[in-house]
């Protein structure tokens, strides 16, 4: 009996003694699968950096990714939402309304993601003109945007999936599937972009067939009978009652991630105002970061796991302790992290882009951005208390304060007030992730550990 419950996922959720050993198994997956999304996004932009016109599709490129991510916003709150809703009633053992809950997520993610391809698909060629984009990095934004509005729908339903399998404690499906799509992807995008020239079109629509790919096998894990927790035809109807706290706890999560992609947007577009070089190269020293951001992000996402299950099984103290072993993590692999990559960002960089003004900028750029991950461990690891306890209107305080009274505003400032230059950019992003971090644990304080009401 014994062994069969130390095989049971909630095991190491619930009653593991040794957290940093359970921490290991869940998030190790999990942050596998950041890393190759990194590596993906890695090898994308180095094939658009060996194209001719490569310093205008890597600005299009950066300039569409706020677009995108604003679009993905209410598919990624939901998913929070779902992971806090449903480990808190799995933790509780009520795996009906969890059920429940899934259900209504993937309804609710496949008719977002319909509504966000048609506005995609419509809207992009007006709101990157809004953001200044013109001539080739317009036309090349726009050709990348649309291509990838197909892949909304798709996107979202494993979103879904994904949240439903970490609520339960399944780290290790979603990455394989997640892994499959990646490699379809750099794969095809490689044989797209260098083998037939197809440029941004073939990145976009080789990332598009890699998530197309795996959204049927998401469909058929969620519904198979012999599966975890399946979910039934009559799951999916609509209950105003559930949908309302999933929304409650929804719209600040989607809210923090639409205005923060919204404050991108224009970060981008005051970017794009220093010229296309300073530009590209911001999206470069981005893609070098995010190997080492995206495995933190994974801890986060693990915690708040931790955290709703706990919450559920009315064990606060264990929910608290498992904040600190993932913080203590996150913090010491983002150190080492940093260690790696200061020394070799030029190396790294120069596989990215074959302008050479781009790469001193991207090297000016990443020595602040990876300088800086500490700071944005300790970030993450709060929000993943706040998505886990159900908190999810302190993760959109504290994200919306960052980037609107903090970031933004100094951007502005050294721009228009100093003669700093592009620098003004990089000061203000390390001052905001310092400053937040008090108001986060300010916020953090009052966190009581205690199950959703409603839930």
């Amino acid at each position: 009996m014994k062994t069969k419950k130390k095989r049971d996922k909630s095991y190491l959720l619930l009653e593991e003694q040794n957290l940093y050993r359970a921490f290991a198994i869940l998030a190790a997956p999990v942050l596998l699968s950041n890393l190759l999304k990194s590596f993906h996004d890695f090898v994308d932009t180095f094939f658009i950096g060996r194209m001719e016109n490569s310093v205008s599709a890597q600005a299009a490129m950066a300039i569409s990714w706020p677009l995108l991510n604003i679009c993905m916003a209410f598919s990624t709150g939901f998913a929070i939402a779902g992971v806090s809703v449903i480990s808190q009633n799995l933790g509780a053992g009520r795996e009906e309304h969890a059920k429940k809950y899934a259900g209504l997520l993937l309804t609710l993610s496949v008719l977002i993601g319909v509504v966000i391809n048609l506005f995609l698909y419509t809207c992009s060629p007006f709101v990157l003109h809004l953001m200044g984009a013109k001539d080739a990095v317009l036309q090349q934004g726009v050709t990348y945007l649309r291509v990838r509005s197909f892949e909304m729908t798709f996107m979202f339903i494993f979103t879904a999936f994904q949240a439903v399998r970490q609520a339960q404690g399944d780290t290790v499906t979603p990455v394989i599937l997640s892994t499959a799509a990646i490699v379809i992807n750099i794969v095809l995008t490689g044989l797209f972009v260098e083998g037939f020239g197809m440029g941004i079109f073939g990145a976009a629509f080789a990332t598009f067939l890699g998530q197309f790919a795996i959204a049927p096998i998401c469909l058929v894990l969620l519904f198979w009978k012999r599966g975890a927790m399946p979910v039934g035809r009559q799951d999916l109807r609509f209950d105003p009652k559930r949908f309302r706290l999933l929304g409650r706890l929804a719209l600040p999560s989607a809210g923090s991630q639409a205005l923060s992609s919204l404050g991108f947007l224009i970060l981008q577009a005051v970017i794009l105002d220093y010229g296309e070089v300073v530009s590209a190269a911001f999206s470069i020293g981005n893609k070098v970061s995010n190997l080492l951001l995206m495995p933190i992000m994974a801890l986060g996402s693990v915690l708040a796991a931790f955290v709703g299950q706990n919450i559920g099984a009315d064990n606060p103290k264990r929910a608290r302790t498992s904040y600190l072993v993932s913080r203590n993590l996150a913090v010491g692999l983002s150190i080492a992290g940093c260690g790696l990559l200061l020394p070799v960002r030029r190396t790294m960089m120069g596989l990215l882009t074959n302008n050479a003004d781009t790469l001193a900028v991207a090297v000016e750029y990443g020595f602040w951005v990876l300088a800086t991950q500490p700071l944005m461990a300790l970030f993450q690891n709060y929000l993943g208390v706040f998505n886990g306890s159900g908190n999810t209107r302190y993760s959109f305080l504290v994200a919306t304060v960052r980037l609107w009274l903090i970031r933004l505003p100094l951007i502005l400032f050294f721009k228009t007030f100093t003669e700093i230059g592009r620098e003004g950019i990089w000061y203000a992003m390390v001052i905001s992730n310092v400053l937040i971090l008090f108001y986060a644990a300010y916020l953090f304080r009052k966190v009581d550990f205690k199950p959703t009401k409603g839930v």
